[in-house]
């Protein structure tokens, strides 16, 4: 059980005082941006409505940091974001307050209070979430309700760690868990104005870690110097990076066609092209930019690749993706490549929830549920083209991130489209 700072406080190097401790002074001076507490009882309340729909009684949202996420539902519910832990989680009961449960103690947890826009945080035990999800659905009365759980992460889907899903199913036998595969998606492909702001304050941060990697294009220095200049920029304008898809080759002997997900110690030389897909998080939200950058001038074969195929491909797209369109109509502008004498890789444009997200619009399919297939205001999106040439041994990354508004589309990454960035 948590233990109230003002009855431990002059026991402090006792492990069980410090444990679960609460209501220190500790913090109270830090300063956090956050989404507004209205914001936040409008995400709680579309939930309960999905809730009240379904029959269920609450809903546990995990999240951690993934591949496709800084923290899903726990990130969407209450702000945290943690990059230490495999997944936390939020209970969202229907009817009563919900609570975080948080894997770290003593001064951390602390932190995570001030953090959160959820006022019950509690402690993980040791990793028992399992245990005290049960506790406060007993707290609640639902021990034998009908539990929702959203996914974690996209892929698969993952739900929950397996000792979390057994010590629930051990403590309550009667309650009955459901694990829904959209149901996140459901609550966020429309964002609310905060949200897009967000968004655009991402994608400003991105705009500017772009800038900071081509500062740093000089030969001599490794691939990952890149990343790291890139990360500094976000970090230093209060966001998070989410990942750094950076690559480097010869134009003359490419062996890329598409950044490399881990930046290598390949020395960068005059003659090379970088390729680059970036993406900046802020207050949790996405947006992502990718733009070639050359070490002296591109080759006359690599920049008429760029101006014959990439960029018209990529204004083709743009201008289907907005509201009034359908997917399809989007689908049918990446036919671009083709009748340009390139191909593709399958993907152009995806949604984006939190971060990359259904629905998936390739060059062959349309990947999503109903409510995507017609583009509406709130709906928010990344065009990604990466046009290669017909040999498959060359090709560029390209995107920018858009959110769809009530007069067309808000472009959430704005750079100038026309020109190789020459360092």
């Amino acid at each position: 059980m948590p233990n109230d700072w003002n009855k431990v406080r002059h026991e402090l190097d006792k492990s069980e005082n410090f444990k679960e401790i609460c209501n220190s002074p500790w913090y109270t001076d830090a300063v956090y941006n956050k989404f507004s507490d209205a914001e936040f009882a409008r995400r709680h309340a579309l939930a309960r409505e999905k809730m009240a729909r379904d029959g269920l009684d609450a809903l546990i949202l995990p999240g951690g940091s993934n591949t496709w996420s800084l923290g899903a539902g726990v990130t969407w519910a209450s702000g945290l974001i943690e990059e230490r832990a495999m997944l936390q989680y939020v209970l969202l009961p229907r009817q009563g307050e919900p609570t975080l449960i948080y894997p770290h103690p003593g001064c951390h947890i602390e932190a995570a209070r001030k953090s959160v826009s959820i006022s019950d945080v509690r402690g993980a035990r040791g990793g028992h979430f399992g245990q005290v999800l049960a506790d406060r659905l007993e707290e609640l009365g639902l021990q034998e309700g009908r539990i929702g759980v959203t996914a974690a992460d996209r892929t698969g889907p993952e739900y929950m760690g397996m000792t979390c899903y057994k010590e629930l199913t051990e403590c309550l036998p009667k309650a009955t868990f459901l694990f829904l595969p959209k149901l996140f998606h459901e609550l966020t492909h429309i964002k609310s104005d905060e949200e897009i702001e967000a968004m655009a304050k991402a994608g400003e941060l991105v705009v500017k870690s772009f800038e900071a990697l081509v500062s740093a294009a000089r030969p001599g220095n490794y691939e990952y110097q890149l990343e790291a200049a890139a990360v500094h920029a976000i970090m230093n304008g209060g966001g998070k990076p989410h990942f750094m898809i950076i690559g480097s080759t010869s134009m003359n002997d490419p062996k890329l066609v598409f950044p490399n997900p881990r930046p290598s110690a390949r020395v960068l030389q005059k003659g090379d092209i970088i390729l680059t897909e970036m993406v900046a998080a802020y207050k949790g939200y996405t947006a992502k930019i990718g733009h070639p950058v050359t070490i002296g001038k591109p080759t006359p074969e690599v920049d008429a690749f760029f101006k014959e195929v990439v960029v018209p491909g990529f204004k083709g797209i743009e201008a289907a993706l907005c509201p009034g369109n359908t997917l399809e109509d989007v689908r049918r502008a990446g036919a671009h490549f083709r009748q340009h004498g390139a191909q593709s890789r399958p993907i152009i444009t995806h949604g984006l929830d939190l971060i990359t997200a259904q629905p998936y619009v390739s060059v062959d399919e349309v990947r999503g549920d109903a409510c995507d297939m017609d583009i509406v205001p709130g709906m928010t999106f990344s065009i990604e083209i990466t046009p290669i040439n017909l040999e498959g041994t060359f090709g560029i990354f390209f995107s920018r991130s858009y959110a769809m508004t009530s007069n067309g589309q808000r472009n959430l990454t704005p750079y100038p489209l026309d020109e190789i960035v020459v360092a």
